[in-house]
């Protein structure tokens, strides 16, 4: 299996998981939408993470977003994003994890000026958390959610993208809601973009089907990041083990021939 590949695996479901993902030398990316990082018990998490490493697996890191909004203008809003990212970190640091994933927690259908003010205080606010992942030896990505053009993360990015901070491109997300070409994307990102989210939909709601059950043109996808300046590492993101078997079988029909 590919080395920079990872699979959705849902941290309440991790140790459970254990067995199929060493089985199959599967790297998890443990994905914390349905549980509170309080609720894990970090000692399993560094034991799962030690049981992976012995097969040379690695893991990376789905930060929750439910709440998570670190552009907020409101400060409560802040208080909690920065909580949830320091958590986020523990759990990353317990598993030894690649990467960390994050939303951006800006608004559906933001303006110009709302995304703008979200801006000022994210570039505040990540900074200290970069720091902490050079650190760690991790690297923190921001995925587009509801975003319908780059360029608000073009200017995060070119503020603060480095060796521990960059973009996690979700190409779901995208057919959905953005209004810009892929290759436009990519010509405007792509050099920021250190880790891919692949799931299908049509179009119209987040369905996270396996690859090829949609739309989405993942061998333009693919082959667009072999043009990138650093190889990015990716996760199949169905959330259904039926699923995860598909988007495994389709996954290297659509990468690119050498």
């Amino acid at each position: 299996m590919n080395a920079s590949l990872y699979v959705h695996t849902p941290a309440q479901l991790l140790v459970g998981r254990m067995p199929f993902l060493l089985n199959r030398k599967l790297q998890p990316e443990v994905a914390c939408q349905e549980v509170s990082i309080e609720k894990l018990d970090l000692g399993q998490m560094k034991d799962c993470a030690g049981q992976l490493a012995e097969q040379q697996l690695k893991t990376t890191v789905h930060a929750p977003f439910s709440g998570f909004n670190p552009g907020s203008p409101k400060k409560r809003l802040r208080k909690t994003a920065h909580s949830m990212c320091q958590k986020s970190l523990q759990l990353a640091e317990a598993l030894g994890a690649e990467c960390i994933v994050f939303h951006p927690g800006i608004p559906y259908q933001a303006t110009r000026s709302v995304q703008d003010a979200w801006l000022v205080n994210a570039l505040e606010f990540w900074p200290e958390y970069i720091e902490q992942a050079k650190q760690l030896g991790t690297v923190i990505t921001v995925e587009n959610i509801y975003e319908r053009r780059s360029e608000v993360f073009e200017q995060l990015f070119a503020s603060l993208a480095g060796e521990n901070f960059g973009h996690c491109f979700d190409i779901g997300h995208w057919n959905i809601f953005a209004e810009q070409g892929l290759e436009e994307w990519f010509n405007k990102l792509g050099k920021y973009v250190k880790h891919l989210h692949l799931h299908d939909n049509w179009g119209e709601s987040d369905q996270h089907l396996p690859i090829g059950a949609g739309n989405i043109d993942f061998k333009a996808l693919l082959q667009l990041a072999t043009t990138l300046p650093l190889a990015p590492s990716m996760t199949l993101e169905a959330h259904k083990l039926p699923d995860l078997e598909l988007s495994l079988q389709q996954f290297q029909t659509y990468l690119p021939k050498p």
